[in-house]
């Protein structure tokens, strides 16, 4: 690929209008010292040229050109083959590279130049930029966490809360030791709590914990089934696939339709694997958003009857969904150990589980798991927890928490297109991923755009197949302005009708 820079003419007009020697490639003039070189440029400084690698990563992911250009930019420069201050190709000899519209090159070097990738010198040409400090704050689509509708608010309750417990504890009894699960108080609180979903529930069955992922750990390894294997959805909370991995536990996938898991598949994938233990996550389930009717869960309960198959039913999203259905644990009390967590509808911060076991006998065999693993939890924040759940402040905000994720879900299905919405619900929406794009392009790409997302990768063990999808979380937003921001730019990266394909032999 050749081409003329400025320099490059001037040589040439001091030589009859030719060239004696080519240009390198990348618009650069001949080496200082030669002859077609002017005079003036000897005292010039001559700047150093980009390498051609970064140019071979372009090839290496499907989307838009413009936005493969960029990323191969951003690789480029973190990888060290792209330094400040170096000379890139010009935006006509980059086309006939690629074999691609210079009208899309031109858009990507606009697009390097709005994230500080480039640095356009005029007639000089398009240069590496420097690195700046940059203070815009990246918007996270990629964890669930509720909202906070009312910033001031939720500091006040805080403070008010704190003052309580303080008031009425002896603070040497908050920072001792504890034998964990819960005193009185706490398993009180959390009675109330699951009231709503499980009616009344006997104390002896209950056990408080430091979150769904630590409940979920511990039931594993009071069964027996650490190193065994467990049955779950295609896609799952991610905090399974790490609990898996640190019990050295196989996952095994159940088949599913638009209500959830299937019955059948589930016996089957029961009998093939010799599996007893079965994670549901039935009510707008992450990542899915899927909601499962009440005659699936019967069945599902039939099957764990039937199955003698024990079942982990982790519930954190039930106070979302309009329909309060029914819990799979109230239709198969002995066979389901049932979780739910304040952490999805009040705040990660209070990182507090509650978990009904199916008998007493059941719930001494997890605490002992408990106390050899952790010995006990936080009575300062367990304290905090039961005093919101026992003065009704946890209810007030839960209600807020539920309102703003009520618009926010709203906002989603308006500003996200029915070809890429599949479902949103609770603090998230599940969402295709059209061609031409993979994944990992689709993720480098929002990065760039200052968004970071979930693909479907992140939530199964088998991190190939299963089509292409990602989650959106919409809780973490500091407002619904920065979420309406966020969620445009996500339907018009995939969405984005003017890039072209690149040839087929450098997909």
């Amino acid at each position: 690929m050749t081409s003329l820079t400025l320099a490059g003419a001037a040589a040439a007009n001091n030589n009859g209008g030719h060239l004696s020697e080519p240009t390198d490639g990348y618009g650069q003039a001949p080496a200082v010292g030669s002859n077609d070189t002017p005079k003036h440029l000897p005292y010039m400084r001559r700047q150093s040229v980009a390498g051609e690698q970064w140019i071979s990563r372009v090839r290496e992911h499907s989307g838009p050109i413009y936005l493969r250009i960029v990323s191969a930019l951003e690789a480029g420069l973190s990888s060290g083959e792209l330094l400040a201050g170096q000379r890139l190709p010009s935006q006509r000899s980059l086309a006939k590279h690629l074999q691609i519209d210079l009208t899309t090159v031109t858009r990507a070097f606009e697009e390097g130049r709005k994230r500080g990738l480039i640095e356009a010198r005029g007639p000089h040409g398009s240069f590496v930029a420097p690195p700046k400090a940059s203070f815009e704050q990246r918007v996270d689509l990629s964890m669930n966490v509720p909202p906070v509708p009312d910033c001031a608010h939720f500091s006040a309750l805080l403070r008010r809360t704190a003052a309580a417990v303080l008031a009425r504890s002896d603070a040497n009894n908050l920072m001792t030791y504890h034998l964990g699960g819960g005193n009185a108080t706490d398993r009180h609180a959390a009675s109330r709590w699951l009231k709503p979903m499980l009616g009344d529930v006997e104390d002896s069955q209950l056990i408080l914990t430091e979150g769904a992922q630590v409940a979920i750990s511990a039931v594993i390894v009071s069964l027996g089934s650490r190193g065994r294997k467990i049955l779950c959805d295609q896609h799952v909370y991610p905090g399974l696939l790490q609990a898996s991995t640190a019990l050295q536990s196989e996952l095994v996938p159940v088949e599913g339709d638009e209500y959830g898991m299937r019955p059948d598949s589930l016996v089957q994938r029961a009998r093939e694997s010799g599996s007893t233990i079965v994670y549901l996550n039935p009510t707008l389930q992450n990542p899915t958003a899927l909601t499962m009717p009440y005659q699936r869960r019967v069945d599902i309960a039939r099957v764990l009857r039937q199955e003698c198959i024990v079942a982990i039913e982790d519930d954190p999203y039930w106070h979302f969904e309009s329909t309060q259905p029914q819990a799979i644990s109230s239709m198969a009390p002995q066979s389901v150990y049932y979780i739910s967590t304040l952490s999805k509808m009040i705040s990660p911060g209070l990182r507090t589980a509650f978990m009904r076991c199916p008998s007493a006998e059941q719930a001494d065999k997890v605490m002992s798991t408990l106390r050899g693993t952790r010995q006990m939890g936080h009575p300062l924040i367990s304290a905090l927890a039961s005093q919101v759940l026992l003065d009704g402040s946890a209810y007030e905000l839960m209600e807020r928490v539920k309102e703003e994720a009520h618009e926010r879900v709203r906002m989603a299905g308006y500003l996200l297109p029915p070809s890429l919405l599949i479902r949103a619900g609770g603090l998230h929406a599940w969402c295709s991923i059209p061609q031409p794009w993979s994944e990992e392009t689709l993720v480098r790409s929002a990065h760039l755009q200052g968004l970071s997302i979930a693909p479907s990768s992140a939530f199964r063990q088998s991190k190939s197949g299963q089509g292409m999808a990602m989650r959106l979380s919409l809780g973490l937003a500091n407002s619904r302005r920065q979420l309406e921001e966020a969620l445009s730019k996500i339907d018009k990266l995939l969405l984005d009708s003017t890039g072209s394909t690149l040839p087929r032999f450098i997909r």
